[in-house]
């Protein structure tokens, strides 16, 4: 058969039949399988490109292309954007650079602007050109040691919306915080497929000539959402500790949230002048704000004139002050070391020791040198002067009055009498003996009675100034005012309570104070209550027996370290469990004012302590008059300015946690 086309044809047309025939076949096997009705409600119905958006089914879409950008930020810049309410993908590409090419341009740039500089006299362009210069040197240095390359970085905003009026909102609002980070964003009108199929992830970038801009590794860097350097968890019950110095955001931690909250305790540690008690004094104003009872330990008269003016009670104590927390009574019923008894007589018997073995480290704050035979000789005369009370297994604690238990008086009458009863056990407490004397019958009578103090106001305050000529008797009170308002603390875990200790390296001088306050600090959590301890005298409490001063702050959930002298830096760095970077222990030794470091769990920030006006009145009058011009005794009308303007109303409606 010769060969011809037309032979060819119909050849080729019953062939396309056959296929045609195959893929109708294979059509209406998918019809029988698969649901239409499901494949419609997935996929759009509708496709219709627009000038400046895309209508995608029952969705609106735009995507704003990014065509300028700010000179210079920092890391985590644009968390303002990416917590913006709303459908919003934040796209960007990255490409390598030619770096011979810029180096040789950055040279060329730098000889041409060393020459401007010599010909012109005119200061502004001087200016200008030596900046210039500044920036091209800085560029050519990073590439020329190894420590960036140059890319080309191409960013896309992908908004999406169920309205157009809603599209232009979450526009607006998109706009809003670009201009606030300096960067601009353009609508590609006529290009609104191009922009769409580049913002997915395809990989397919189609308006790489209009948007692209290039760079260094370093500055591309900042674009990477790494939130390590953000604590904000904002709720209604989240206190706001300070502002982000790397991010210019708040510090507002949730110490409720169990989840991430271990415990609500907290060190304070920083040298004199650098803003910890400004910290302290902020933190208590917004821990009443909030409801929190607030119970305060204040060595140094810091807070006295704050607890006045917001109507809570202030106790001064002093070596013979009237008022009395005698050391001997027995405040909560709270058992320490153990919660299991067989019988009330049991329970009765563990708590009196409890009692007796914090009773012992207390006279070791009156006499630091106490033997073990001194103790075991004041431990049976403490005991049996429990039972002369009556204080023993068939005791109803609930019924005692302050008044039913013994003093110090009465313990110095009993050791008194073993000088008649048991001469050799006398001569061995003889000492101990004579200097109790000066608590009850002395100048230091401060202990010796029954207790008159009720803690009836939710703002409480000790105040122990008065003591500070007299270490030993300030750190006995310390002691003993700590352990009373433990056992308040304990008495119910229904009441958030707040107890801050400030200047707490008074415990550290004592071991056995400072481990019986390593235990209490240790179980705040289990009571719904936190600690917050503060000290200048980092050193002294790093030094303590057994370690405890570090294991204390090792186990404070939070930690603020405000600036410290070389030695203190130095002992925090190597005798603290955490690793520091030498950015962070740069900022330690500069003490600046009013900045520190924060950290919670493993996060970390740099923070910037501002208190709010009302914060500062209260605080520091002159430095109020100072920064407002307003006269401190005159409370401002602030409810005047609760009225929020329609810019910040729109930022609260689209704000996301």
């Amino acid at each position: 058969m010769p060969f011809s086309l037309a032979t060819l044809f119909p050849l080729k047309k019953r062939e396309n039949k056959q296929e045609e025939q195959m893929q109708q076949s294979h059509q209406d096997m998918l019809y029988g399988v698969l649901e239409t009705e499901e494949l419609n409600s997935i996929y759009p119905f509708v496709w219709k490109e627009n000038k400046s958006f895309i209508e995608s089914g029952g969705n609106f879409i735009k995507v704003l292309a990014i065509v300028s950008y700010p000179k210079e930020q920092k890391g985590n810049w644009l968390s303002d954007l990416k917590r913006l309410k709303g459908n919003i993908s934040f796209v960007q590409y990255l490409e390598p650079a030619n770096s011979e090419g810029m180096i040789s341009y950055y040279n060329d740039s730098i000889k041409n602007k060393d020459a401007e500089l010599l010909k012109t006299r005119d200061p502004a362009t001087r200016i200008r050109l030596q900046s210039e210069l500044d920036s091209a040197r800085y560029q050519l240095n990073q590439v020329l040691t190894n420590r960036s390359n140059f890319m080309y970085l191409y960013t896309y905003i992908f908004i999406q919306a169920i309205s157009l009026e809603d599209l232009k909102t979450l526009e607006d609002n998109v706009q809003r915080i670009c201009t606030k980070l300096r960067m601009k964003a353009l609508n590609p009108h006529y290009a609104a497929p191009m922009a769409f199929w580049s913002a997915l992830p395809l990989g397919d970038n189609q308006l790489k000539d209009y948007t692209y801009q290039m760079c260094n590794s370093e500055t591309a860097s900042s674009f990477f959402p790494f939130d390590d350097s953000e604590i904000c968890y904002l709720s209604p019950r989240a206190q706001v500790e300070g502002i982000n110095k790397t991010t210019n955001s708040l510090v507002a931690i949730d110490y409720l949230d169990t989840h991430r909250t271990l415990n609500q305790n907290m060190v304070v540690i920083g040298t004199s002048g650098v803003g910890k008690s400004t910290f302290m004094v902020q933190k208590i104003l917004r821990c009443f704000a909030m409801g929190i009872k607030v119970y305060i330990i204040d060595p140094e008269s810091e807070y006295s004139h704050i607890v006045k003016s917001l109507g809570g009670e202030v106790v001064h104590l002093s070596s013979n002050s009237a008022t009395k927390i005698n050391p001997l009574e027995i405040f909560s019923t709270e058992i320490t070391d153990t919660e299991d008894f067989n019988t009330d007589a049991e329970f009765v018997r563990d708590l009196v020791k409890q009692k007796v073995q914090r009773l012992k480290a207390f006279f070791k704050v009156l006499k630091a040198d106490l033997t073990q035979v001194e103790s075991s000789i004041l431990d049976k005369t403490l005991t049996h002067l429990y039972n002369r009370f009556s204080i023993n297994e068939e005791i109803d604690f609930k019924n005692l009055k302050a008044t039913d238990y013994p003093t110090l008086q009465d313990f110095y009458n009993d050791l008194g009498e073993l000088k008649e009863n048991d001469i050799e056990r006398y001569e061995k407490i003889q000492d101990f003996y004579f200097i109790l004397e000066s608590y009850v019958h002395g100048s230091n009578s401060l202990f010796n009675g029954h207790t008159n103090v009720n803690i009836n106001n939710s703002l409480f305050s000790f105040n122990l100034k008065s003591l500070q000529n007299e270490v030993d008797v300030q750190a006995a009170c310390y002691f003993n005012i700590f352990g009373f308002l433990w056992d308040e603390v304990t008495k119910t875990k229904d009441e958030l309570i707040y107890l801050f200790i400030d200047e707490f390296h008074f415990l550290s001088k004592n071991p056995d104070s400072m481990r019986f306050f390593y235990q209490a600090y240790k179980r705040f959590r289990k009571y719904n209550a936190g600690a917050i301890a503060g000290t200048q005298q980092i050193i002294d409490v790093l030094d303590t027996t057994d370690n405890l001063g570090a294991a204390m702050i090792e186990n404070s959930h939070t930690k603020v370290f405000f600036g410290l002298d070389n030695k203190g830096v130095d002992d925090v760095v190597k005798k603290i469990n955490l690793s520091f970077s030498d950015e962070e222990i740069s900022l330690l030794r500069a003490k600046r004012q009013g900045e520190a470091l924060i950290t919670y769990g493993s996060q970390r920030a740099f923070i910037r302590v501002e208190l709010t006006q009302e914060e500062l009145r209260l605080w520091n009058k002159k430095r109020y008059f100072e920064k407002y011009g307003l006269d401190p005794d005159e409370i401002p009308d602030y409810e005047a300015r609760n009225e929020m303007t329609p810019i910040e109303k729109e930022e609260v409606r689209n704000f996301v946690l």
